[in-house]
């Protein structure tokens, strides 16, 4: 079963971590660049299943939720890496969390299967700093950790499932 709610957020994504749900970090050859509205979008791997893309790739710059659309239409399931993890800490602009929030709302509207990888520390990674954010920044921070509050975490290789090994 796909959606959203059916998404992770992956701390700090381990080969461990993401095999036990199936992914696995495009290699170098799987690079594409797709085009889009705002402009060519280079991506880490865009299986017929699954997109795999960078934050800094999606959110920083000139994206439009037009690309996020047009994007949903051809991906049930996206991984998105390189998350900051405080926003008070990183180099991402409040434009660019308002571009995140736009794509977490497109994802949710179209039932796309987020996997969320910040590599960042335990707790609420997409929390607004106390006393360091403009209001208008709260604001979006805010809507961004209600988002995500759908979605399950993993923080640690001892929240996985047990391996289960055949044979002798």
């Amino acid at each position: 079963m796909a959606g959203f709610h059916q998404g992770l957020i992956i701390t700090p994504g381990t080969e461990r971590q993401l095999g036990a749900y199936g992914l696995f970090r495009p290699s170098p050859s799987q690079r594409e660049v797709l085009a889009l509205p705002t402009g060519p979008l280079s991506v880490k791997g865009a299986d017929p299943d699954i997109l795999w893309v960078s934050f800094t790739e999606l959110c920083v710059g000139v994206r439009s939720t037009a690309d996020y659309l047009l994007l949903a239409e051809r991906f049930p399931a996206w991984v998105v890496d390189g998350i900051p993890s405080l926003p008070g800490e990183s180099t991402a602009s409040p434009a660019d969390w308002q571009r995140f929030l736009a794509l977490l709302d497109v994802l949710h509207e179209r039932e796309i299967t987020p996997f969320l990888i910040t590599p960042g520390p335990h707790g609420d990674p997409f929390g607004a700093p106390q006393g360091s954010a403009a209001d208008e920044l709260a604001v979006v921070l805010s809507r961004i950790g209600e988002r995500l509050s759908e979605l399950r975490r993993i923080e640690s290789d001892e929240q996985l499932p047990d391996e289960q090994f055949g044979g002798c």
